[in-house]
């Protein structure tokens, strides 16, 4: 529900670096090729819910190679491939066996490094 202070709780607390900063959504990079993001409460996916819900996002190389090796394994997709242009990417999104969410995201121009 308050992006701010999740923004300051990975970046600050955590130490995490923000490679993503647009007004409704910040990414960290955790690690070399491991990135978190987090999303406000009225424009992402999920809204906020007493259960917490969690989305997983996967960021790709090559959406299209994770989307036929996904189709191939019977996994059926949530949401199909859609373009984004701010930041300019690619996502799909699947569930879990759990039914937790996850995106898998490629961005067609890198927004940083």
């Amino acid at each position: 529900n308050d992006l701010q202070r999740a923004e300051n709780f990975y970046g600050t607390i955590m130490g995490f670096e923000k490679v993503i900063d647009v007004s409704f959504a910040k990414v960290f990079k955790i690690s070399e090729g491991a990135h978190i993001g987090i999303v406000n409460s009225t424009d992402g996916y999920l809204r906020p819910s007493g259960d917490k819900p969690v989305m997983l996002t996967i960021i790709v190389e090559n959406i299209e190679a994770w989307l036929r090796s996904l189709t191939e394994k019977g996994i059926k997709l949530k949401e199909e491939l859609v373009t984004r242009k701010n930041p300019n990417m690619t996502t799909m999104i699947i569930n879990d066996p759990e039914n937790y969410v996850i995106e898998i995201l490629q961005f067609n121009k890198k927004p940083y490094g």
